[in-house]
C-alpha cells in the first residue's frame, strides 16, 4: 500500500496515491485551465504537480476523474506550493462547505466515493 503518514504529518486522514486521478485545475479569475498531475489524495485535499507555481491562498476549481467517478467544479484553496525539480508541488485543501461550492452534499459524497475507489485499488495492489 503506497499511502503513508509521517510522525510530523498533521493530516487527519492518510493520503492515498492519486496518480490514477485525471485533474483539470482552473485558478479563480482565469478563463483557462492549467495542466496538473495528481500526486496524492484524500477527501479533504490533494497534492498536484504543475509546471508553474500556484499562488498560496488562491481559490481554484478542480475537475477530478477516476474509474467512473467524475467531480466537476470542486472548490479548493492552495495551501502551499514548493518547487520540486522541474515542477511545483502544491497542496490543495478542498472547500465543499464554501458558499461558492454548488451541490455541497453531493460533492462531499463524491469525494468520499473517490477516496473509497482509491482505497480499494490500493488494497488490490498490495
Amino acid at each position: 500500500m503506497s499511502s503513508s503518514r509521517s510522525v510530523n504529518d498533521r493530516r487527519s486522514k492518510v493520503r492515498l496515491d492519486g496518480r490514477r486521478i485525471a485533474v483539470t485545475l482552473r485558478p479563480r479569475g482565469r478563463l483557462g485551465t492549467c495542466a496538473a498531475e495528481a500526486v496524492d489524495f484524500n477527501r479533504h485535499g490533494m497534492a498536484v504537480h504543475t509546471a508553474a507555481p500556484l499562488e498560496k491562498d488562491r481559490l481554484v476549481y478542480l475537475s477530478l476523474r477516476c474509474d467512473g467517478v467524475r467531480l466537476d467544479n470542486l472548490v479548493g484553496v492552495v495551501h502551499n506550493c514548493v518547487r520540486q525539480g522541474a515542477v511545483y508541488r502544491s497542496g490543495i485543501r478542498f472547500r465543499p462547505g464554501s458558499g461558492l461550492q454548488q451541490d455541497r452534499r453531493l460533492v462531499e459524497s463524491m469525494l468520499a466515493s473517490l477516496e473509497q475507489v482509491l482505497m480499494v485499488s490500493e488494497s488490490a495492489d498490495a
